[in-house]
């Protein structure tokens, strides 16, 4: 196996991002990513510091644009609704790299970059240190929560997504009346329309409520 002249940052990044995009996470060993960059696996080290950076690293590279071309003059409250629907819009579309990002933190470039511009267009909200955290807290769960329930049929092609929607409504509506009345009551209502729409109207929910918590 030849080894490249220079191997840079980026190029295993990628190679890595190629293979877990193929394979899910479990793909990516050093052999596999030895034998993808043309390089002896030891190579990789002298770039990352272990597979625990370098997975981070994978998961980042999904994050990347998300806090890219914001138009100016954006109220912090569209700001934060941009970012957190193409947060939950990259989750979706890339799996398993999602499996990466989602778990904790990458404290890489991007989710950095992404922090940095959440908490401060809270900042300009009004929020304190304090309160501008909990409410970073509370929306990165609920767009990657969101994101992880809803990545599965979202996948599905619209007539197959409405059919298992309409699986599960038959199911809840078919529970014991005496034990679950509730359930069998809200039944025909339940996952109605789309996940998008119900993503909306959760984040506007919670946009509101995060709002009346701060001071003043």
């Amino acid at each position: 196996m030849a080894r490249p002249a220079r191997l840079s940052r980026d190029e295993i990044v990628d190679a890595a991002v190629r293979l877990v995009e193929q394979g899910g996470p479990d793909a990516l060993t050093m052999k596999a990513l030895g034998a993808a960059l043309g390089a002896d696996p030891s190579a990789v080290y002298r770039h990352v510091q272990d597979k625990d950076e370098l997975l981070r690293a994978v998961g980042d590279h999904l994050l990347d644009g998300v806090v890219e071309g914001l138009p100016g003059r954006r109220s912090w409250e569209a700001t934060v609704r941009t970012l957190c629907l193409r947060l939950r819009a990259a989750l979706m579309a890339r799996p398993h790299l999602a499996d990466l990002a989602r778990s904790a933190p990458t404290r890489q470039r991007h989710e950095t970059r992404l922090t940095e511009v959440l908490l401060g267009a809270l900042h300009a909200g009004g929020f304190p240190p304090g309160h501008a955290a909990t409410a970073y807290h509370a929306l990165i769960e609920l767009t990657v929560g969101s994101a992880t329930i809803d990545g599965a049929t979202a996948a599905l092609d619209p007539a197959a997504r409405r059919a298992t929607y309409a699986a599960w409504r038959r199911d809840y509506r078919a529970l014991p009346a005496a034990e679950f009345p509730h359930c069998r009551d809200a039944a025909a209502h339940l996952y109605r329309g789309d996940a998008d729409a119900r993503f909306r109207f959760a984040l506007e929910a919670l946009l509101r409520g995060l709002v009346a918590t701060v001071p003043g």
